[in-house]
């Protein structure tokens, strides 16, 4: 699976979110896992998704190794939340945060 950014509104309540827990099939622009809206619980695949952009060298197609990362410079914003309890990848065995960054081996 390629992991990416996704932009969600759920078609209920029309609450808007993103997230960067959204995995896609490898290869394609297929999500693979919803996420429920937190206001009414309704799932939602998102309406778009973009590549990750790293944070330290700020390309899309990565070229940093894990040497050129610490805990304040990740591949993802160590500080945005993640509700477990709404994403179906994680309530299906499988938690986002156990995740492995391909260009850089790194787990988070």
């Amino acid at each position: 699976m390629e992991r990416r950014y996704g932009y969600f509104r759920c078609k209920d309540c029309k609450k808007s979110w993103e997230s960067s827990q959204v995995y896609c099939k490898r290869g394609t622009l297929v999500v693979r896992y919803q996420q429920d809206c937190k206001d009414c619980k309704t799932p939602c695949f998102p309406y778009k998704t973009e590549k990750m952009r790293c944070s330290v060298c700020g390309n899309t197609d990565c070229t940093c190794t894990k040497d050129d990362l610490d805990e304040k410079r990740r591949h993802v914003d160590p500080n945005k939340p993640h509700r477990a309890d709404l994403c179906h990848k994680c309530r299906d065995g499988k938690p986002c945060k156990k995740t492995v960054c391909e260009p850089c081996d790194q787990t988070y």
